[in-house]
């Protein structure tokens, strides 16, 4: 069957009203300015300005002389950015709730897979000129350094601003949060009378869903498209408005158009929601704006505890080494406890794996042919709702360089691993090895000194101060 023909190019804004943010649905939110508010936040702005001058803060008025939007960055985070930049979620979860702040934040992910804050702002509403002014700061504050992929939800006051602002980033949407709106608009296709009748329809162990079921299954463009045209033919649904504009912006949210690019393993601004429930702990729906600056520098204070807890953890001990490939060691001594936890469970996953062919293209080329078990893992569910399918690889291997090509671009893919241990290849290429998931990497913003964190205030560093007292005569 012929695929669906994409209406407009992709550079067009999305025309349905479900793109405009959840927001709008309900009152506009704005940035309330009470008593000594603002006194409140610029004197928090100069207290992180004393520890370091590079603090970054910008801020606008509106037409009355009031404090209209509010954007920083502390020294820390500015650093952070220089070494984790290359996968940037931006949320404004805050916006779309209940809480008296419209709280927005910028967030990558450290060497240990925790969510970092990489800037943060308060804004008045949530629009195309709102959002552009925001992107505008935190890029000149990053340098004008680009991120290399960003995060965020279906918004359609963030595409355009994103567009302009940071052209050469790669731009996802959350799926988690188009996935979420699939009960309510499918409920309301013409024809059903209710979503439960739609549901009884369509049989899948794992959702109630098959829509889901071809999303997370197909793993090449052209199987989701093939799949995606048979499913609206076999149900009648070319007619479906908001289906047609989805499909139209296939290569936004659908995994199958992400698997080119690095997404340092964020899929969904969950992974922002995590710095939202972070915050959780001190702040609470009626926190006052005044309030703000304390509870903000509180919460950032537990978060470098737990990064130097995580760092701390993989100096003190090395996770046991369960695998039966024997390069998978050069892994344990070089990458965090976590991320080489992530490379173990993989390398257990390719127990299940059996070649199917082998062949020599030339001398230099070997083409493997690889039956693979492929779990299947969407977002939010238990690890026992968790299924498989089986699929083929086909991974070409050159024995001079020892560069490895497969399909499924995981990796640059877990079935080099295989592929190595087969050729009894003991040195990975530095290619594969990412240098963002090391542990014998000195990084540099664990040096920073900001208001709420002092490198210098341990036994290590003190010891090291005096040390340095009584060798500089001798010096």
């Amino acid at each position: 069957m012929s695929a669906l023909v994409p209406r407009g190019g992709g550079d067009n804004l999305p025309s349905v009203k479900d793109l405009e943010h959840e927001v709008h649905k309900e009152k506009e939110k704005r940035l309330k300015m009470e008593g000594g508010d603002a006194t409140a936040m610029m004197a928090y702005f100069d207290r992180m300005q004393e520890d370091n001058q590079n603090f970054y803060r910008a801020h606008r008025l509106d037409e009355e002389g009031r404090l209209k939007d509010v954007m920083w960055v502390d020294a820390r985070s500015r650093v952070s950015y220089e070494e984790f930049g290359d996968v940037v979620c931006f949320d404004a979860t805050y916006l779309t709730n209940e809480y008296e702040l419209p709280f927005a934040n910028f967030v990558g992910v450290n060497h240990h897979g925790q969510s970092i804050l990489l800037g943060g702002a308060l804004v008045s509403h949530e629009d195309s000129d709102t959002f552009s002014w925001v992107f505008r700061q935190w890029m000149s504050c990053m340098g004008n350094k680009e991120p290399g992929a960003i995060l965020t939800d279906q918004a359609a006051a963030m595409r355009k601003p994103l567009e302009q602002v940071m052209p050469n980033a790669r731009h996802r949407w959350c799926i988690w949060h188009i996935l979420k709106k699939f009960p309510d608009k499918l409920g309301k296709c013409e024809g059903y009378d209710s979503i439960m009748f739609y549901f009884d329809h369509f049989k899948y162990y794992d959702m109630n869903s098959p829509l889901k079921t071809l999303i997370y299954e197909s793993f090449t463009v052209g199987e989701f498209e093939r799949r995606w045209s048979e499913l609206m033919s076999e149900y009648n649904l070319h007619d479906t408005e908001w289906l047609f504009d989805l499909y139209d912006e296939r290569h936004m949210w659908v995994p199958a158009f992400m698997k080119e690019h690095f997404w340092a393993r964020m899929k969904t601004t969950q992974r922002v929601e995590s710095i939202n429930s972070f915050f959780d702990g001190f702040v609470n729906r009626k926190t006052k704006l005044y309030e703000f600056p304390d509870k903000y520098k509180k919460a950032m204070e537990r978060r470098v505890k737990a990064e130097k807890d995580a760092d701390a953890r993989c100096r003190k001990y090395l996770r046991r080494l369960f695998s039966v490939f024997y390069i998978v060691k050069f892994f344990q001594e070089i990458y965090t406890y976590t991320k080489f936890q992530e490379i173990q469970t993989e390398c257990t996953r390719l127990m299940h794996c059996s070649g199917r062919d082998e062949r020599v293209l030339d001398g230099n080329l070997i083409q493997y042919l690889l039956e693979d078990k492929v779990w299947i893992i969407p977002e939010g569910i238990s690890e026992e709702e968790i299924t498989d399918r089986w699929r083929f690889d086909c991974i070409i291997f050159k024995t001079v360089t020892k560069d490895v090509s497969c399909d499924c671009r995981k990796f640059e893919t877990f079935d080099v691993i295989r592929v190595y241990d087969q050729n009894l290849v003991f040195n990975i290429p530095s290619k594969y090895v990412i240098q963002r998931w090391r542990k014998d990497v000195a990084r540099k913003h664990t040096r920073v000194k900001v208001a709420y964190h002092d490198p210098t205030d341990n036994s290590t560093y003190q010891s090291y101060n005096k040390l340095m007292e009584e060798f500089d005569p001798i010096c």
